[in-house]
């Protein structure tokens, strides 16, 4: 029996939160308040017509009371006007909440006071006049203002309700207690009228906190990033221009701007794919919330790189941007992001501009944050970086190393150039390392130094990869049958690595080179980032019977795991060691316990670097049997290795 009042129970519920504005924030105040003024020309139209129905009934009574409240009218609509033209002067102006309370107070002070007059007067119409036509004037006047506030003031159910009960209950109390003809049938109207009124004002008062509530969302999608619920670009740099507008440009340091930045975050989407990336986007954006400071604002431009306007940092005892930036930094780092179960080590470069010492315009600042940024980058990431006008010539000169390898790409300029590999007890050349090599069209040879770093970064070091091997391969294929040739791999290029497989696989069927004359170099940095897709795509190049080197050993952390774990087929000792062979302990001993274990594991053992004889010597006294360097040989191009050179090495 109680369910069927279940509902009637909500309705009365819900009224009263509206009545006493529970649950209402701040912009919905705004909302409701702004909905009151949401054309003045109505407002003053209806201070017209009060007046001309005051008067009318004036001059219909010509009772000195009438007139005074025709007069009171006429003064309460020119404040009401007046009311409105204050508050519509601040528009666009946030309002704390107790400013949005007093225009709301005088709102509903005035507009029932206009509501009540207009009821007394009626009230005095129909108790002063025995002509139906004027209590049916009364009863239009009453009916038609009605629904006028329910058009107009239904946001606002208290000042609603106000009016309506100010404007009908004078006349239903003059109908009840009078005695005229069907008062009493005029007044149980009026109150049915009331009672629907107030009934139907809340359903339209829902309807606009409704369609507030619904504009609400879409703006919040058109402003804030889906994934992380930050703010996105567009709301950010509107933030921003508000800010600037805002702040004092005498200030030393009005306010500062970060960009955050994952390190390699697209090797987390490459290798452990998009749903894992944006698990750990989604990560960094919760501990960038709980790192900020409250005033501060935080964006996400996009992908995995976020923006801070942190505020405050010229107050005295407050926190300094960049001492805020090495906290983000730590809080990347210092614990790693867990998805599915997995520990995914994180860490960010950040990018610090201060407003306005690096600029008083949105695009400038955000052009050297930006600057700064690919400086943390370059330097090594996981630091902060305050941008100075000398990393602008360095960011330059990038982004045209940039476009040039682009267009060198196109061109297909990149070539390798082949140093030979030789026995060091025959002095025979076994094969030929491919290194890449940049002949420039107007700046010469552009050295690898310049830009393997620099493409490695941009990703373009996959493309001249493939060209590098693909030229490697041609030339190969026309040596004699005993000469492989060896190609080095970028880490970059194992971030896809089932296409790397592809792609190797493709050019071997172009070029028609043996497998087994391939021989494919990869560094210890790969090995830092081990993975099982990167394990098994070496494993596969292995199965195609393609030698897979490990290059530079010792340069970085080696550890036994890799050699153990990985189908390698060579190892190859790093220049540091040789260069110092001639006269230290160290490299010497650290030299013989490699050629022992490339011994007991049955890999060969080339060394890197020999530019003398005595390192020759040394080598080949402690049993290294390869080697390479400028004592065997320079790099060369294709066209430079002659008939000679090739039946020497194959003799």
């Amino acid at each position: 029996m109680l369910k069927r009042f279940l509902p009637v129970r909500r309705w009365f519920q819900s009224a009263a939160a509206t009545l006493t504005d529970r649950h209402v924030d701040d912009e919905l105040l705004r909302h409701l308040i702004d909905s009151l003024c949401a054309a003045q020309s109505t407002l003053f139209v209806a201070m017209c017509m009060s007046t001309v129905l005051t008067v009318a009934v004036w001059l219909l009574t010509w009772d000195p009371v009438c007139g005074f409240f025709a007069a009171l009218n006429l003064l309460i609509g020119v404040k009401r006007v007046r009311l409105d033209t204050q508050y519509r002067r601040l528009k666009g102006v946030a309002l704390e909440r107790a400013r949005l309370v007093y225009f709301d107070r005088q709102f509903l002070f005035w507009w029932t006071a206009f509501a009540a007059c207009i009821g007394f007067q009626n009230y005095l119409l129909v108790a002063m006049t025995n002509e139906p036509m004027d209590w049916t004037l009364a009863s239009a006047v009453a009916v038609g203002f009605t629904v006028a506030f329910a058009l107009r003031s239904a946001g606002r159910m208290k000042l609603f309700i106000a009016q309506v009960l100010s404007m009908c209950w004078p006349m239903i109390l003059a109908y009840s207690t009078i005695p005229v003809k069907n008062g009493v049938a005029y007044a149980v109207l009026l109150a049915v009228l009331v009672v629907m009124a107030i009934v139907l004002g809340f359903a339209a008062h829902e309807r606009v906190v409704e369609l507030y509530r619904a504009n609400l969302r879409t703006r919040h999608m058109a402003q804030n990033d889906m994934l992380t619920g930050l703010m996105n670009r567009f709301a950010f740099s509107e933030a921003l221009d508000r800010e600037i507008e805002r702040c004092d440009i005498g200030s030393r340091v009005a306010f500062s701007l970060l960009v955050v930045d994952l390190d390699r975050f697209k090797e987390i989407n490459d290798m452990l794919g998009h749903n894992t990336g944006d698990a750990v986007i989604v990560e960094m954006a919760a501990r960038l919330r709980r790192v900020v400071n409250a005033e501060d604002l935080v964006g996400r431009l996009g992908g995995d790189e976020f923006i801070i306007l942190a505020r405050g940092g010229g107050r005295e005892g407050s926190e300094t941007p960049v001492a805020l930036a090495e906290r983000i930094v730590a809080a990347l780092r210092d614990s790693p992001a867990v998805v599915d179960a997995s520990s995914i080590s994180i860490s960010g470069s950040l990018g610090v501009v201060h407003y306005p010492d690096h600029g008083v315009a949105a695009q400038e600042l955000l052009k050297k944050v930006d600057i700064a940024l690919y400086e943390a980058k370059r330097q090594g990431r996981n630091r902060v970086c305050v941008f100075d006008n000398s990393m602008q010539a360095r960011f330059n000169e990038a982004r045209i190393m940039e476009l040039e390898i682009e267009t060198a790409i196109a061109r297909n300029e990149f070539e390798p150039w082949f140093q030979p590999i030789a026995n060091i007890e025959t002095g025979t050349v076994l094969g030929y390392e491919a290194l890449a090599r940049w002949p420039h069209p107007v700046r010469g040879m552009i050295p690898p130094v310049k830009f393997i770093p620099c493409s490695e970064q941009t990703g373009a070091i996959i493309r001249i990869g493939e060209q590098i091997l693909e030229k490697a391969c041609m030339a190969a294929v026309r040596w004699p049958g005993s000469l492989y040739v060896a190609v080095n791999l970028s880490p970059v290029q194992f971030r896809q690595p089932q296409k790397l497989v592809a792609m190797v696989k493709d050019v071997l069927a172009r070029t028609g080179l043996p497998a087994s004359r391939l021989n494919l170099e990869i560094t210890e940095t790969l090995m830092m980032e081990d993975t099982e897709l990167t394990r098994a795509a070496i494993i596969e190049l292995a199965s195609l019977g393609i030698g897979v080197s490990l290059d530079d050993f010792g340069s970085g952390f080696s550890s036994l795991s890799y050699i153990h774990s990985y189908p390698f087929s060579k190892i190859k000792i790093d220049k540091s060691f040789v260069d110092h062979i001639e006269d230290g302990r160290e490299s010497v001993a650290i030299v013989s316990a490699v050629r022992v274990l490339a011994e007991k594991l049955d890999l060969e053992l080339v060394a890197e670097g020999v530019e003398t004889l005595r390192q020759h010597l040394v080598l080949r006294q402690l049993g290294v049997t390869q080697a390479q360097g400028y004592f065997y040989g320079k790099p060369i191009p294709h066209v430079a290795l002659t008939e000679a050179h090739l039946r020497v090495a194959a003799g």
